[in-house]
This record gives C-alpha cells, structure tokens and sequence, in this order.
C-alpha cells in the first residue's frame, strides 16, 4: 500500500487547533527571549569596543593639545629665551 501525503491545507479541529497555535506562539516567545539573552554579551563586547576607541582617540587629542601647550609656554617662558 503507498502512502499518500496530506492534501494542503490540512483540517485540524478547533481545540488541537487552537492548542497548537497557543504552543507556537508560547515556542516564539520563548526563541525570541533566548536570542535577545544570546546578544546580550555581543552588544556588551561591541558598546566596550566602541566606548575604548573613543576614549583612546580622545586621550590621544587631549595629549596632542597638552603637547602644543607645553610648547607655547616653553615659547613665551624667559626662562628658555637664549
């Protein structure tokens, strides 16, 4: 005897019906929150990336601008005028 697949769509009755869907949706709710839970510490990796590439181009103009003034003063100072 050969097995025939089911013509689509397939009628299902109201209370499996409605338990399967009450079962996918819980089943979505449930993926959704381990996927957030999963780019939690990849979001957390990025946002330190980012924050420590900032910080060292910040620190980096800020000693660029120290530099210049420490070479304005030197400039101006009589005590290394020749």
């Amino acid at each position: 005897m050969i097995h025939t697949p089911p013509s689509w769509p397939i009628k299902i009755a109201p209370l499996p019906a409605s338990l399967l869907l009450i079962a996918t949706a819980l089943g979505s709710i449930v993926l959704t929150g381990v996927a957030l839970l999963t780019l939690v510490p990849l979001v957390m990796i990025v946002g330190g990336m980012a924050a420590a590439i900032v910080a060292t181009l910040l620190l980096g103009w800020a000693g660029i601008e120290a530099l210049a003034a420490f070479e304005r003063w030197m400039d101006h100072d009589p005590r290394f005028q020749r």
